[in-house]
């Protein structure tokens, strides 16, 4: 038992001494010293030696203060250390300490007071550890920081958490036009421009134990020094001094340039470009803030405007626009609003009916307004509008209700002698139809439920050398409907160019199935109210339809009204070039109705002259209008263009016609536009003889 409990002993031994040995190595790292209560060295360990240079030998008896630098001692830095461990029971400390040899290296101080039982001090200990080489490492780090600080592109800043700047660097004292030493204090709400909503720079202090990170704050409004305004968004985010202090650190990173390019984007989407009034997609935004009870709606159409566009140009046109806007911007009340929403075209908002004097006043402040004279192109233009009122009711449900009524009541103004007209319920009634109708439309041109009838263009001898396809819908209820009934609703829906599109390529899959007239293919004429060459796409559109079908271009005939063809761009002359150089013809329809310029007239690629009915119809007993189709035919003749006469009904009309030389006619004395199927049949009876309908 006894040699068991020897080895035991041995064991245990060995054990220590092991321990001894690795705290031994530890405490190597560090200077363990005592002092007497006046702070003389008492004791000192081999990690003393190690870190201070000082032998036990050289050093107990000595004041500690020989570890201080000058400056330290010379400002009773010891005393007071030691003085605050007394008190305190202990203090940390972290300064810089001067070795044997005079080097300096950066000391973690930690000096405990000694006592007695009876608690009278006895002395100090006192643990130092080197951390020169940690304190490097930490300054490199730092140095980094301040680097990145300083040479970021955006502004940064320092605050505390009573949201003051404490740094700032070089990007965002640029940015808002301060010096460092003037940013450096300075409350954030100083930072922020009036118009800014409001509210503290950073976030709430947050609860202990929340994550540092915080999202973006919604952008802010900042003002420069000189008082601009600066946009900025916000990254944030918490972090902690040395001192174990919370404070932000925040980005500003500038948007205002983004922030301008998007206010002017929205402006130009919002606003009319020749005028800077808001557009129609303004006027949402403009009845929003309105009193729809009390607010009336007055939708306002200059009278004759298309004229005198045409007849003195866009420019003139244009110059009028601004004119009546100004004019409207200047004489409207304060609070009211104004707005074009297309074309010729005002909108006016006035929000308080009752305050403004009742409606009738409200309607006689506009229209005096509208009443003026304007010079153009060297003559006084009289200029007068239709006015259409509405007013809320039970049928107005919002805003849009409200535009939609005064825009119908202004095409009822526009058949009134005063040239205003007030939403009432028989108009919202017939809107409402309106409305119905436009959807019927557009389904019956989606579902291919529309047809189209033929009229034959002759000539001399009865031969038919093309038609004229005219669409017809079958209405559910109202049965057969010719164009002259449904193409205002489709204009007013905005249908015209689907309907176009329609039209064209139901005629050249159709007329692909005709047979030849005396041995010749027939020509197929399409009327274009909305697919025309000021069209962006009128020539890709044009020439798409054609390549899918199997009718050869020459055969095709697309007949414009004059006024389409006004002022257009070289683009759109050039894509009627490229047309006319595969086949196609052009040719003015109802022409003489217009104002074009005879001069515009000629640079265009037209090629046929269709002769209007109002001429045709009056030629055997008005000698104006004899004299009209006469010049009409003379001029086609020396420009070399064909000539048509629409309209023809009679066989004296017919006589006439062919004894001015017009040796092409369409006309009820020949044929009627028919189905399809009768056409077809037309052109394989022979030539048509005229016959005078009962």
């Amino acid at each position: 038992m006894s040699g068991r409990s020897e080895n035991v002993d041995v064991g245990k031994r060995a054990e220590t001494e092991g321990d001894l040995e690795l705290l031994a190595g530890i405490l190597h790292e560090y200077a363990v010293i005592t002092l007497d209560p006046k702070g003389k060295v008492t004791s000192w360990n081999p990690g003393a030696e190690h870190i201070k240079g000082y032998s036990a030998e050289e050093i107990i008896g000595q004041h500690f203060s020989v570890f201080y630098t000058p400056e330290q001692a010379a400002a009773g830095r010891p005393d007071r250390v030691l003085a605050m461990a007394a008190e305190a029971g202990s203090h940390i400390d972290e300064e810089w300490r001067v070795r044997k040899d005079g080097t300096r290296f950066w000391a973690h101080v930690v000096i405990t007071s000694l006592r007695t039982s009876s608690g009278k001090l006895r002395g100090f200990a006192k643990v130092t550890r080197d951390d020169t080489e940690h304190r490097a490492r930490l300054e490199r780090l730092s140095r980094r920081f301040t680097d990145l600080f300083d040479l970021a592109p955006v502004g940064i800043g320092l605050l505390d958490t009573s949201d003051r700047v404490v740094e700032a660097n070089p990007a965002l004292c640029s940015l808002l036009g301060y010096s460092q030493h003037e940013l450096q204090g300075m409350a954030a709400t100083e930072l922020l421009h009036p118009d800014d909503p409001g509210g503290a720079l950073t976030p709430e202090a947050p609860e202990p134990g929340t994550p540092t990170g915080i999202p973006s704050l919604p952008q802010r409004m900042l003002v420069h020094s000189d008082g601009r305004v600066v946009h900025c968004e916000l990254h944030i985010t918490r972090s902690v001094r040395d001192s174990e202090s919370d404070f932000w650190l925040v980005v500003f990173q500038d948007v205002t340039e983004r922030q301008q390019q998007a206010e002017e984007l929205h402006y130009r989407a919002t606003h009319d470009e020749l005028t800077g009034l808001p557009n129609r997609a303004a006027v949402g935004d403009l009845l929003g803030g309105a009193d729809l009870e009390s607010a009336a709606v007055l939708y306002c159409d200059i009278d004759n405007f298309k004229r005198i566009n045409d007849s003195l140009g866009h420019a003139a046109g244009d110059e009028l626009i601004l004119a009546v806007a100004r004019r409207l911007e200047a004489g409207l009340p304060d609070r009211w609003s104004l707005a074009r929403p297309a074309g010729d075209e005002y909108l006016i908002i006035c929000p308080d009916v009752s305050a403004a004097g009742g409606i009738d006043a409200v309607v006689t402040t506009v229209s005096s307004l509208l009443r003026m004279t304007v010079p153009l192109r060297g003559k006084s233009i009289r200029v007068s509008a239709s006015i259409g009122v509405a007013v809320a009711d039970d049928s107005v449900a919002d805003g849009e209700d409200l535009v939609r009524f005064a825009s119908a009541a202004v095409l009822e103004a526009k058949r009134e002698p005063e040239r205003i007209s007030q939403a009432g319920p028989t108009l919202i009634t017939s809107l409402d139809r309106q409305l119905q109708m436009e959807e019927q439309l557009r389904v019956a041109i989606e579902s291919d439920e529309l047809t189209l009838h033929y009229q034959p263009i002759v000539i001399a001898d009865g031969t038919i050398v093309g038609a004229e396809a005219l669409v017809r819908w079958s209405h559910p209820e109202r049965g057969l409907l010719g164009p002259d009934v449904f193409l205002p609703v489709a204009e007013r829906g905005g249908l015209l160019r689907d309907l176009d599109c329609w039209v064209l390529h139901t005629a050249l899959c159709e007329a692909a199935e005709w047979p030849t007239s005396a041995g010749q293919p027939v020509g197929i004429g399409v009327n274009l109210t909305a697919l025309v060459p000021g069209a962006p796409d009128f020539g890709q559109a044009v020439a798409d339809f054609l390549t899918g079908s199997d009718v050869a271009w020459q055969r095709v005939v697309l007949e414009l009204v004059e006024t389409s063809l006004i002022d257009l761009p070289s683009r759109s002359m050039q894509a009627m070039n490229d047309l006319v150089e595969q086949g196609v013809r052009f040719a003015v329809d109802d022409f003489g109705t217009g104002y074009s310029s005879l001069i515009r007239l000629k640079e265009l690629p037209v090629r046929i002259i269709k002769i209007d009915r109002q001429f045709t119809s009056g030629i055997e007993t008005d000698p104006s209008d004899f004299a009209m189709v006469r010049a009409i035919n003379d001029m086609a003749r020396a420009m070399g263009y064909d000539c048509i006469a629409e309209g023809v009904a009679t066989a004296g009309q017919l006589d006439l016609l062919r004894g001015i030389g017009v040796e092409s006619h369409q006309g009820w004395l020949f044929s009627p536009a028919v189905p399809a199927p009768e056409f077809r049949a037309l052109i394989e009876g022979g030539p048509l003889q005229p016959v005078e309908p009962d």
